[in-house]
């Protein structure tokens, strides 16, 4: 895959992470908002790492040509693509809740 390629699946999960944002997450409240820990995002970003695993294995075996599974390649791109779909899932969260 070439860089454009990768620009394009970003693309889609971050729009996916937005889509599930917006339509299927309801409102949350200004009191307690979402956050990495609230369980209906990492419910999220779980099931989008489960989805993207199959999809990753096609990608590599249909794009790539690889003959059998490569199992890094799947696990790495899923990782990646949730990474991804992260920023567009929570894009109200400016530090991550990063460590200082």
């Amino acid at each position: 895959m070439n860089f454009f390629s990768y620009l394009v699946l970003g693309g889609l999960s971050y729009a996916a992470g937005w889509a599930t944002r917006k339509h299927v997450l309801p409102p949350a409240d200004v009191d307690a908002p979402y956050s990495f820990t609230h369980p209906k995002i990492v419910m999220c970003m779980l099931a989008f790492f489960v989805l993207m695993l199959p999809i990753s294995a096609l990608i590599s075996r249909y794009a790539l040509g690889h003959e059998g599974l490569d199992v890094l390649f799947v696990v790495v791109n899923s990782a990646a693509a949730t990474f991804v779909y992260s920023f567009g899932l929570n894009p109200d969260q400016k530090k991550y809740d990063l460590p200082d």
